[in-house]
């Protein structure tokens, strides 16, 4: 993998998320210019300061047109999106919380096709654009419709702008299970642990991800100008199983 990113200017969305923040630690490990987004200045700050290198930020609502336009805006020309920044919510369509179920596809789907239609204007043509999607696009997981919802979206929409915005190319990642704080978020501590236990002994690499394996699929999407228009499956095998 070409490791000098001196010269490229990377856009990642929601900083204050695991895989955001591992995201952007290894690309500026690699020389690259970060910009980054926190829906306060706070948590932006908070953020920044556990980075090291060349990297700034803007608060950002990824659910106000607005907002995004405004900070596309600010950053000017850039050569690399990636879009990690979702809310979580699990719930069987029987018990479905439908403003949390709403307020999941107003980030996670809306939020990455408002920063993909204002970024669009400002990306060069030899960048690229990293999306994300979800391991339950690959395998069911009760409780999981809004993920599922969201995630085959982006990838379905993620196949259109890869023609619309040639030559930018334009891929999706789906992770697997990933040991961030969104588990806890969710379920509590407590019972978070338990779940992300049983999954790992159940997956063939008897492990669940870290940030950094998908940090490193970033980077390599970013690095490979001839992979355009899929979706790298990063899951340990979990949808075999």
């Amino acid at each position: 993998m070409h490791q000098d990113l001196t010269s490229h200017k990377v856009i990642i969305t929601g900083i204050t998320g695991g895989i955001a923040r591992e995201t952007a630690r290894l690309l500026l490990s690699l020389g690259a210019e970060v910009i980054v987004s926190a829906r306060s200045q706070d948590k932006l700050d908070a953020a920044i300061n556990t980075l090291d290198g060349n990297v700034s930020g803007y608060v950002m609502d990824l659910t106000n047109a607005d907002d995004v336009a405004a900070f596309f805006g600010k950053v000017g020309a850039f050569d690399h999106l990636v879009t990690p920044a979702a809310t979580g919510m699990f719930a069987p369509v029987r018990d479905m919380d439908w403003d949390a179920a709403r307020a999941l596809l107003d980030s996670k789907q809306w939020g990455q096709m408002l920063c993909v239609h204002h970024g669009a204007k400002h990306i060069k043509e030899t960048g690229s654009i990293t999306l994300f999607s979800g391991t339950v696009t690959q395998k069911p997981l009760a409780g999981a419709t809004m993920f599922a919802a969201a995630g085959a979206a982006t990838e379905a929409a993620g196949r259109i702008w890869a023609f619309e915005l040639a030559p930018v190319r334009v891929n999706t990642i789906a992770p697997g299970v990933i040991d961030t704080g969104v588990w806890a978020g969710i379920m509590g501590e407590e019972a978070a642990a338990g779940v992300k236990e049983s999954i790992a002994q159940s997956l063939p690499v008897k492990r669940i991800g870290a940030p950094k394996d998908i940090a490193k699929s970033v980077a390599f999407l970013i690095d490979n100008s001839f992979v355009n228009g899929i979706t790298l499956v990063v899951d340990g095998g979990h949808r075999l199983v």
